[in-house]
Order: C-alpha cells, then sequence, then structure tokens
C-alpha cells in the first residue's frame, strides 16, 4: 500500500547565484558528509547537490510534513547508483511508525533545473 508520495522541483541557478559564504553554509546544513563527497566531486556540482535536495523536499512531502524544517535534512541520505535513500534520527522515526516496508526514490537533472519524486510503500 501506498502510504504517501512527494515531488518537488527546483532552479539550479539558485544554487549557483546566491554568495558563496550563504552556498557553503546551506550545502552543510542539507547534506551529509558522503552526499557532499559525491557531489562536489562532479564536474559541475549544483545539479547533484539541487537534486538531492529536492528529493528531501519529497520526501517531507510524502510524509504529509508541511514545514519541512521539522525533519533535518542531514537525517536523509540520497546515495549510489541507482540512488537510494536511508534515513536516521527523527526521519527513521517517522518511518518506523508509519510501518514503511520500501521508499522509492526517482531524481533527475539538468543544467538548469532537478526534480525527484518520492513513494512511500508501507
Amino acid at each position: 500500500m501506498i502510504l504517501g508520495v512527494g515531488v518537488d522541483i527546483e532552479s539550479v541557478s539558485r544554487l549557483r547565484n546566491i554568495r558563496a559564504s550563504v552556498r557553503e553554509r546551506m550545502i552543510n546544513r542539507i547534506l551529509t558528509d558522503k552526499e557532499k563527497a559525491y557531489c562536489l566531486g562532479r564536474v559541475d556540482p549544483y545539479p547533484c547537490i539541487v537534486a538531492r535536495f529536492c528529493v528531501k523536499e519529497a520526501f517531507v512531502k510524502a510524509l504529509g510534513i508541511k514545514d519541512s524544517w521539522s525533519i533535518p535534512f542531514r537525517d536523509v541520505e540520497v546515495l549510489g547508483r541507482p540512488p537510494t535513500l536511508s534515513a536516521r534520527g527523527k526521519a527513521k522515526q517517522i518511518l518506523d511508525k508509519l510501518g514503511t516496508k520500501k521508499i522509492h526514490i526517482s531524481l533527475s537533472h539538468t543544467s538548469d533545473y532537478a526534480v525527484a519524486v518520492v513513494i512511500i510503500e508501507g
């Protein structure tokens, strides 16, 4: 049974165009160390970073939570090929409470936009 579906789309240029110090703080607040290493190792890291932000926003929407800041973004990690989502902390507690069996994610990006879909199955 599907417990929730979330989708998010963001402009990559929005991240590219913010002041470097603000961008660095944002990246450190959103990405885990492993995600950061993966994305910053790419020729153009911004689409990768924004795609992971989209997954995390879509995840919160799939949970039906209105305030995305109520779950720390670093409690959700997207790694691998194909990408998989893992949760810890508050995010894991909510998933366990829901009886989650599987989380399906799909993400895509161009140099201009990133999009993600999350389906939570119980």
